[in-house]
């Protein structure tokens, strides 16, 4: 018997989809986020926008210079930091200017193996926590950084019948992972009601019920002069909840950049993801008083950030002699902008409050 079949055995025998997905991610001793090595990057099991180049940070890193030019000095927060990577870019981009740029830096990663690495690579005096609630709040510019958090966050799953709602469940049957299927509890047909979703007979879907407390939270932290960035897959309920594209939800699983639907196969060894429902992260904005700046593909984001300063500042514009150096970062760029893949797939919500609101609206403002 495995480890998590035997956890779930002594839970009862059968966990709900969403602790069955918190086990396999984030189990202190088995989970997938809690190997020693990265999962992300060229080497690991999927990209991310700061693994995949760096010109994501090179850019996250102007947005950044104009907003502390404007502002002052940031607080600088990147949620789920992992290794360092996007922190380490933008510290490397900003280079003499990373103190007049930002006052401090804060890193929030759960895994203690990433942990150790992030204390390694950031600059000095950059604060490494758990949880954003183990930083002191403080007053100031604040800006906050989210890639590929949500997606990551344990869902329910839910299957239409012609009578209602069943949950899917996990149990464990002669040792192996087996589907079970129970009606829906109460929270969980909830969250389609309120989002007017009716799922079609036979329809698979999720619903993360966690996600807009959790986003609540960073912006209650972020205070009232403060922008978030949340880079993320997703769509709103209508399109998310569309049989006609998602019949069969959008849980995906990954292990060696190969594509898997099933959850259920080597836990602990392969990434779990569902896609974000947008009308969550509005919701949680709405209610906190933080105005939307803008919905935007990777791609468009990156061209109204300051993609084409940014590459003229290393002399990679039109006018750049064609040799292997502006090549090969030319297709780094590519890579971010791809129409097939990451520069549409991904999208970028900015949320604001305060005077960053009105720079950022200024900053993104179509080119």
């Amino acid at each position: 018997m495995g480890w998590i079949e035997s956890i779930i055995e002594s839970r009862g025998g059968e966990v709900s989809f969403a602790e069955f997905m918190e086990l396999a991610l984030y189990d202190p001793d088995h989970g997938y986020y809690s190997g020693t090595e990265p999962r992300y990057g060229r080497r690991g099991d999927f990209l991310t926008a700061p693994t995949a180049s760096h010109w994501y940070s090179r850019v996250l890193s102007n947005f950044l210079v104009r907003m502390a030019d404007e502002a002052g000095p940031v607080t600088f927060v990147d949620l789920a930091a992992g290794d360092g990577s996007l922190l380490a870019g933008v510290s490397e981009a900003l280079g003499r200017r990373v103190e007049q740029v930002l006052e401090r830096c804060v890193a929030v990663e759960r895994s203690p193996v990433m942990q150790g690495r992030l204390a390694l690579r950031l600059p000095a005096g950059a604060e490494v926590v758990a949880d954003l609630r183990q930083a002191e709040q403080l007053s100031g510019p604040v800006v906050v950084h989210a890639s590929e958090l949500y997606d990551a966050l344990p869902v329910e799953r839910v299957i239409a019948g012609d009578e209602g709602l069943d949950e899917l469940w996990v149990a464990v049957v002669d040792d192996s992972l087996v589907w079970r299927q129970r009606p829906a509890r109460e929270e969980v047909a909830a969250y389609f009601s309120e989002h007017r979703v009716r799922l079609e007979p036979g329809q698979v879907a999720e619903a993360n019920l966690k996600m807009q407390n959790l986003h609540r939270r960073h912006l209650r932290w972020a205070g009232e002069d403060a922008l978030i960035l949340t880079l993320d897959y997703g769509y709103d309920a209508r399109r998310l909840y569309d049989a006609r594209g998602r019949g069969q939800g959008s849980l995906a699983c990954y292990r060696r950049h190969q594509l898997s639907r099933n959850p259920l196969e080597s836990p602990g060894e392969q990434d779990i993801t569902a896609h974000v429902n947008w009308d969550d992260l509005r919701a949680a904005a709405r209610a906190q008083g933080w105005k939307e700046i803008g919905f935007w593909p990777l791609a468009e984001y990156l061209v109204r950030a300051g993609l084409a300063e940014v590459v003229e500042t290393f002399n990679l514009g039109m006018e750049a002699p064609m040799d292997a150096r502006t090549v090969r970062e030319r297709q780094e760029i590519k890579r971010l902008l791809d129409p097939e893949g990451m520069g549409s797939d991904l999208k970028m919500m900015i949320q604001g409050r305060g005077r960053l609101a009105a720079l950022s609206s200024a900053i993104c403002k179509k080119p």
